[in-house]
């Protein structure tokens, strides 16, 4: 496939319908980006003193040229680019062979261009991602609580099977990359104090007393550490134990548990895979 570049719903690297070809000379910052150390020299002697160090945001530059059949469509070209860019944040995706990964930007600098002819120009962007990581498509697993039922046993043999229904309790998905990406958890009631765990050793509890109603959910965002009732009301005052863990390089497991059962109950993990 090559390489392919999308600003939103527009292809930088296409051919359209209409004719308008868009190609890409040169693009930066999809190497590894700047950290934030700052080293200051011991007095009198060798060496310095550093803190800890985390990644600076990641700002991508990209230019090219766009050719049209007329100068009509290319003015409407340019005008496209522009409102692709955008000063919210927006998805810039970017296709090498079979891998796909994307990057949440938004606008740094003006969208430059230049006319090189009536129907041919060349153009430049220059966006900012607060988020470094390269992130791929979000991974989502379910489970309810763990239970099981049917097959009771027998103190005897019996010559066909007695079936049975097991629930784990348990989420496993797996991040190909080598950076912790994010991960977003949704329990949808009824459920009465829920406890995620994960296979890291780390807990995420909330108050035996706390209640989830049928019809009601909570969406916990790991990076911001947000706990959302219904999405909208705040629930970090139940939260007891504050264990909260990304998307780790490699298989990751949730376990699901609660003070009370109810069938009902669900845990949703969306988990994205990144890399640096």
């Amino acid at each position: 496939m090559g390489l392919q570049i999308l600003a939103q719903a527009l292809d930088l690297t296409g051919l359209e319908a209409s004719g308008v070809q868009w190609s890409v000379d040169s693009m930066s910052g999809m190497g590894g980006v700047k950290p934030t150390i700052n080293v200051v020299q011991k007095p009198r002697q060798a060496g310095g003193y550093a803190g800890d160090s985390f990644a600076q945001p990641r700002h991508i530059g990209i230019s090219g040229q766009v050719a049209a059949p007329s100068q009509a469509l290319l003015t409407d070209a340019i005008d496209r680019l522009h409102k692709a860019i955008d000063f919210a944040l927006f998805q810039l995706t970017v296709v090498e062979d079979v891998r796909t990964r994307f990057f949440n930007v938004r606008r740094e600098d003006e969208v430059l261009f230049q006319y090189i002819s009536d129907k041919m120009a060349a153009w430049s962007i220059q966006v900012v991602a607060p988020d470094p990581r390269k992130l791929y498509a979000a991974l989502t697993g379910s489970t309810s609580l763990p239970s099981s039922t049917g097959g009771p046993t027998i103190p005897f043999t019996i010559p066909f099977p007695i079936s049975a229904t097991q629930v784990s309790g348990q989420v496993t998905l797996t991040n190909p990359g080598n950076e912790t990406g994010p991960v977003l958890l949704r329990i949808d009631g009824p459920c009465t104090g829920p406890i995620i765990s994960h296979s890291s050793g780390k807990v995420l509890a909330f108050s035996p007393g706390f209640v989830l109603n049928a019809g009601e959910w909570l969406v916990i965002d790991v990076d911001k550490k947000t706990v959302l009732g219904n999405g909208q009301a705040n629930r970090s005052l139940y939260v007891t134990t504050r264990g909260y863990v990304g998307f780790q390089p490699g298989v990751n497991t949730w376990y699901f548990s609660a003070a009370g059962y109810d069938p009902a109950s669900l845990l949703t993990v969306t988990a994205t895979p990144a890399d640096k």
